[in-house]
């Protein structure tokens, strides 16, 4: 029986005599609100801010700081690595923290599926969401991302 998708529903009688249907097997919580689940979406939101909750307090406000210095002097590099590349320049020339637009000599596409066959991955093709933006990729650079990986992306860099 505990292999049966959903619910079971069967009929019954109050104490007054009037018919009534229960629950009477359930494989599923979907019929319980969400702050009394214990499982599904509650239990992922939990564990998620649990998370959050040990990093944020195990790294600190200096840690955190670090971090953030790091990511923002990682993107800054690469993005001005990526303008060295003839026909690559920067969307945008506002300030950025660790992510940047950037312009290709190519459809985005295109660029993304070459570097993709070359082992990396080069981010976000935009096109998908904003038509005139059809030779932009979304590039994100974060303290997890090694030079020797920036380093990798300027080589398969079309």
């Amino acid at each position: 029986m505990r292999r049966m998708p959903g619910r079971l529903v069967g009929a019954t009688v109050d104490g007054e005599g009037r018919r009534g249907y229960v629950l009477t097997l359930q494989a599923r919580e979907q019929h319980i609100r969400r702050e009394h689940a214990t499982s599904n979406i509650t239990t992922n939101h939990a564990l998620m801010a649990l998370a959050a909750t040990v990093y944020l307090a195990h790294m600190g406000g200096d840690g955190l700081r670090r971090l953030a210095e790091l990511s923002t002097e990682r993107a800054h590099a690469l993005a001005s690595q990526i303008q060295a590349h003839k026909g690559y320049r920067l969307q945008f020339d506002g300030p950025f923290l660790w992510e940047f637009v950037v312009r290709t000599p190519y459809p985005a596409e295109q660029t993304q599926g070459l570097m993709l066959e070359r082992g990396v991955l080069p981010g976000l093709p935009l096109g998908r969401s904003f038509e005139d933006l059809s030779d932009a990729l979304l590039v994100s650079v974060t303290e997890l991302n090694h030079p020797s990986a920036m380093e990798r992306f300027l080589e398969v860099l079309p």
